[in-house]
Formats: C-alpha cells, sequence, structure tokens
C-alpha cells in the first residue's frame, strides 16, 4: 500500500513538472510570437514612414525646381496640387484623394500633404513644415507633423534632411502607436537630374514606436538605412529595437530589392519577417 501511495505522489509529481514544462514553453511560444509581431509593425512603420518622406521630396524639389512644368514629373496624374504663394510663404496642398493613388514604386497613397515654408531660393538651410490629413500608405493610416530642415549641401557635399518625428499610426486591424524622434536623410546618388527612380538615400537617426498597450520600442540606427527610389521596401541596414522585455535587431538585407527582414533576438534566435 505505501508503495502504492509512493508511486502515485511520484507519478503525479512528475505530471506537475511536464505541465508546468509545457505551459512555460508554450507561453515562451507566445511571447516570441507577439514580440515578432510587435517586430514586424515596427518594420511596416518603418517602411511606410519612408514612402511620405519619399512623396514630401518629390514635392518639394519639384516646386522648387528650375525644370519644372505644368505636369508634375514623379507624382502620379491622379494627384492634385494647390499652391499658394506670397511675397515671403509658400504653401502647397497634395491630395492624392480618397480612394488612393498608386505611385511608381507600386504603394496606394490616399489623402493629403499640407507643407509651408519660406520663399528663399538662396537659403543654404531652410526649415519646411508638413502635416498628414485623413492620410493612408496602403492600409496604414497615419496622422501627425514633421518639421524638415533642408541642407543645400552636407560636410559630403550632398542635399541632406533632417526630420522630426511626431505621428500616429493606426494599422488595419485597429492596432494603434505613436512614433516620435529624429532621423536623417541623405541623398546620395541621383540628386537634382531630373529622375527619381535612380535616386538613392542613407537614413540614420533614432526614435521610440509607442504601442497603446503600453510596449515601447525604442529604435537606433546602427547601419544606415539604404532607400532607393526604385524598390518598394528599404534594401538594407541594420536598427538595434529594445523594448521593456526584450531586445534584438532587424536587419533589412544586403542590398536587393524584397520584402524581407530578419529580426534576430538577444538569444540570437533568427525570424524572418515579411513587410
Amino acid at each position: 500500500m505505501k508503495n502504492n501511495i509512493l508511486k502515485f505522489g511520484f507519478t503525479a509529481f512528475l505530471s506537475v513538472i511536464l505541465f508546468s514544462c509545457d505551459k512555460e514553453d508554450s507561453n515562451d511560444e507566445i511571447i516570441q510570437s507577439f514580440n515578432q509581431e510587435e517586430a514586424r509593425l515596427t518594420a511596416k512603420v518603418d517602411n511606410a514612414t519612408e514612402v511620405i518622406s519619399d512623396t514630401f521630396l518629390q514635392v518639394y524639389e519639384e516646386e522648387e525646381s528650375l525644370q519644372k512644368g505644368p505636369i508634375h514629373r514623379f507624382l502620379p496624374d491622379c494627384a492634385t496640387i494647390i499652391t499658394e504663394i506670397t511675397d515671403t510663404s509658400k504653401e502647397v496642398t497634395v491630395n492624392f484623394g480618397s480612394e488612393g493613388c498608386e505611385l511608381r514604386n507600386g504603394h496606394i497613397v490616399k489623402g493629403k500633404i499640407n507643407m509651408s515654408y519660406a520663399v528663399d531660393v538662396d537659403a543654404m538651410i531652410l526649415t519646411i513644415n508638413y502635416d498628414l490629413e485623413d492620410f493612408f500608405v496602403d492600409d496604414i493610416q497615419f496622422e501627425g507633423s514633421r518639421t524638415v530642415t533642408r541642407q543645400r549641401a552636407n560636410d559630403n557635399g550632398n542635399p541632406q534632411y533632417s526630420m522630426n518625428l511626431n505621428l500616429a499610426v493606426t494599422f488595419v486591424d485597429g492596432t494603434q502607436a505613436s512614433r516620435t524622434g529624429s532621423k536623417t536623410r541623405e541623398w546620395v546618388e541621383g540628386s537634382f537630374n531630373g529622375n527619381w527612380g535612380d535616386n538613392v538615400f542613407l537614413i540614420t537617426g533614432a526614435w521610440e514606436t509607442n504601442f497603446a498597450n503600453g510596449n515601447t520600442h525604442s529604435t537606433t540606427i546602427t547601419t544606415a538605412l539604404r532607400r532607393e527610389a526604385s524598390c518598394r521596401f528599404l534594401v538594407s541596414g541594420v536598427v538595434d529595437l529594445v523594448r521593456t522585455n526584450y531586445s534584438g535587431t532587424l536587419n533589412y538585407g544586403n542590398g536587393e530589392c524584397d520584402n524581407k527582414a530578419t529580426f534576430t533576438n538577444a538569444d540570437g534566435e533568427e525570424r524572418e519577417i515579411l513587410l
């Protein structure tokens, strides 16, 4: 009888251990899946904000170009542009409509970009303000504003744009986040040649993405992100991601134009993320 009781006790104890291990493994899988999903959403915001930056720069550079014509060289025909000019300032509204317009890189944008800046064609440094109105990139909604400092030539002799970020983000499933921080875009190839498709930018900076559930991703670019205007996605570069419960890196690749990035957690485990 005593042996039977001991056997039963040992079996029950072993069952508890196995159940606890299974539960911990299950919880670990849930956490890893959740972390990976938030990393994917962060990467999608990274890519979408570059679409916004592309569009803003296309509009500004065309507006101030000596080659400007009646038809915008970079925007689709479905976009309309309204310009108001005074002796000292210029306001530009770009309306992509509520149905959306397809950009040359394949992204669909909706809503308006409202820009304003001083009229000073000779300025080496110029401040440009813009805000977004009912604005979407594909299925992600963005609200907020930016201040952009345009430098005609940096220490490398390249045009450069320093941006302060303050954006609210809503994903198609209702997930909400906000982004604050700053970044710098250096125009390293194709500047002012009239062909947007061969332009290349290197991006540096740091920002925070705050999700509505309280989670925060702090992002720091450790290897400059490479943005090629001919590609829908960031093609290379590495960012460090730090969150309350985990950290890791996002690697955007080796220069190929694809929709893939690699998330590596603090334990060295890699997961492929589709943008």
